[in-house]
């Protein structure tokens, strides 16, 4: 069995391909759609992340469309607009304790990813001992010291293992599940929330994603919906992962689908971020689907603004995408990943 490329360094997408066949739809930022607006059918709780904020300037975090719970108005600075003058060194682990394996860097001006140009992962370099912010949805915000150099996949990759309880990712249960760098300035500075709601407007905004595709979206539910002021405009954005899969089937079944929206709760117009489906089967041929959920919530270069980070995973791989947040939607700046 050939290694599934799951994810390339920085300019390239998702690749769907694999020992057997899939449909995908493209992963890459779709045509924005405008939904009605939002009615919460069930009562709404929340989970606030983990967060740090600076010396007050008045900002308020405004609230979901129709009683979805956020947190309540806070006091944050604004955007500095300038990312730290500096390499900062990012890494992505869970809680297995094998090494943290490299997401790219930040390097002064621009993203750098992890892998060469002919494609060889890079060595993080990251000294033993040094004290590393921790970030994930699952692990909240904490600190971990790094240990020895391992290996991180089998492909070559090494890194630093963290001594820090940052759980496994949820689910699978395998994967990543937190992201790691030498930050000193707030990870949050606004609110991260993770809300559990039905939104039948969510509902339908994941619907229309597979529109054009031949499964039946209908059966897709919200299974994640994380709530952000991502660029600090006093506007939150809702991510929200939608899915629909035969897990009795483990590496994917006809009729599968998987995607994270991005939608403006003042506006509720939604954009697709990444997608993946499997169509009908050829030949008796194996699918494979291609799943995703929202990782973290962070400013990893220090500018104030927050990158949205991706878990995905199939049944044999999991990787990371780092997305940046332009105002409008979302890029893919970094990515990695490992598996066969």
């Amino acid at each position: 069995m050939r290694r599934r490329s799951l994810l390339l360094p920085v300019a390239a997408s998702l690749i769907i391909a694999a020992c057997s066949t899939e449909e995908a739809s493209p992963v890459a930022t779709g045509d924005a759609v405008t939904l009605p607006p939002v009615t919460a059918a069930d009562t709404t709780t929340s989970v606030p992340v983990a967060t740090t904020t600076e010396p007050p300037t008045e900002v308020t975090t405004t609230a979901a469309p129709a009683d979805v719970t956020t947190a309540a108005t806070t006091t944050t600075p604004p955007p500095s607009g300038v990312p730290v003058d500096a390499s900062i060194p990012l890494l992505v682990g869970g809680g297995d304790g094998s090494g943290w394996l490299s997401l790219g860097a930040w390097d002064s001006t621009d993203w750098s990813p992890p892998f060469t140009a002919d494609g060889a992962p890079i060595d993080p370099t990251i000294a033993a001992g040094s004290t590393l912010a921790i970030t994930g949805l699952q692990a909240g915000d904490t600190t971990g010291v790094t240990g020895d150099t391992t290996e991180a996949c089998f492909d070559g990759s090494v890194g630093p293992t963290i001594d820090a309880t940052v759980g496994t990712a949820t689910p699978p249960g395998f994967g990543y599940s937190a992201v790691a760098l030498p930050a000193i300035w707030p990870l949050q500075p606004r609110p991260v929330v993770v809300v559990e709601a039905s939104i039948p407007a969510y509902e339908a905004a994941g619907q229309a994603v597979f529109a054009d595709d031949p499964v039946d979206a209908s059966l897709g539910t919200v299974e994640q919906i994380v709530l952000a002021d991502l660029d600090g405009d006093g506007d939150e954005e809702a991510l929200v992962s939608f899915e629909h899969v035969d897990e009795s089937a483990i590496v994917g079944a006809p009729g599968d689908l998987s995607a994270i929206l991005l939608i403006a709760t003042a506006t509720g117009t939604s954009t697709t971020v990444v997608s993946s489906f499997v169509g009908p089967l050829e030949d008796g041929v194996t699918s494979i689907i291609d799943r995703f959920r929202v990782l973290g919530v962070a400013d990893l270069n220090g500018d104030g603004r927050m990158e949205v980070v991706v878990h995905s995973w199939y049944y044999e791989g999991a990787g990371a995408i780092v997305f940046e947040y332009d105002g409008t939607s979302l890029n893919d700046v970094l990515s990695t990943g490992c598996g066969a």
